[in-house]
Formats: structure tokens, C-alpha cells, sequence
């Protein structure tokens, strides 16, 4: 089965338009087709938007739906050495999502390919043409 991460912009494009690539992803989870992860960064980088209480609630029952990968020793090491002599022009939790992603041999879901195809070794889940 296929690994995939969620970036961040998937979730919050789906909790402010109910609308995005989230829904799809998570119907072709069900069919077993592909297995979603989420970033320890990404649920940082999701509960530090505003919210009110419902989202927040929402938010929280969305994150608990999916086994979190934990920016553990191993995971920063692994971070660390492939950034050691890179000019990489990402915010660094951009790109530890990134190496989440190398390090589970797994692909990115996002919107933003310009953002992460810098990082060359980096696989990107491929939608089809945009809703």
C-alpha cells in the first residue's frame, strides 16, 4: 500500500472551504489503496492558526484519525544529515515535513509543488487535474 503525508495545506484547505484534495485522499484510503501519515510538525503548524472551538474540536478529531510520525531522534538526525550543505529555501518545518516524507518512503500530498520541488529527492502524490 502506498504511504502518503499530508502536508498542512490539504488539511487547512478542507477545514476553510470544505472543498480540496483532503476528501478524495481519504476515499481512496478507505478502498486501501494508499495509507495517510501526518507530520508531528504538521499538527503543530495546525493548531497554531486561530481558531474558534468548533474547528479546534474538529481539528483534533481530523488528527486523531491518522497515526502521527514523531520528529523523534532518529527522524531529526536523518533531517539534519540531509540538510548539512544543502541551500535549501524553505521554512525548516516545510522542510522537516519533506524529510517526514523521504524517511517513510512515502509522497507528499500537497498544493504547493513549486514550494518543496527544491528538494530532489522528495515524491509527490499526483492528482489528477484540480477539482
Amino acid at each position: 500500500m502506498e504511504k502518503v503525508i499530508l502536508d498542512s495545506d490539504i488539511i487547512i484547505d478542507y477545514l476553510r472551504t470544505g472543498k480540496s484534495r483532503y476528501e478524495e485522499l481519504l476515499n481512496l484510503q478507505s478502498a486501501g489503496k494508499i495509507q495517510l501519515y501526518l507530520s508531528s510538525v504538521t499538527v503543530m503548524e495546525l493548531f497554531a492558526g486561530r481558531m474558534d472551538a468548533e474547528t479546534n474540536k474538529l481539528l483534533s478529531e481530523l488528527v486523531n484519525n491518522f497515526p502521527v510520525i514523531p520528529f523523534d531522534k532518529e527522524l531529526a538526525r536523518f533531517t539534519g544529515v540531509a540538510k548539512n550543505g544543502q541551500k535549501v529555501n524553505l521554512p525548516l518545518a516545510d522542510y522537516i515535513i519533506a524529510q517526514t516524507a523521504i524517511y517513510l518512503k512515502a509522497k507528499l500530498a500537497t498544493r504547493n509543488l513549486k514550494h518543496f520541488r527544491q528538494i530532489k529527492s522528495l515524491k509527490f502524490y499526483p492528482f489528477p487535474a484540480s477539482p
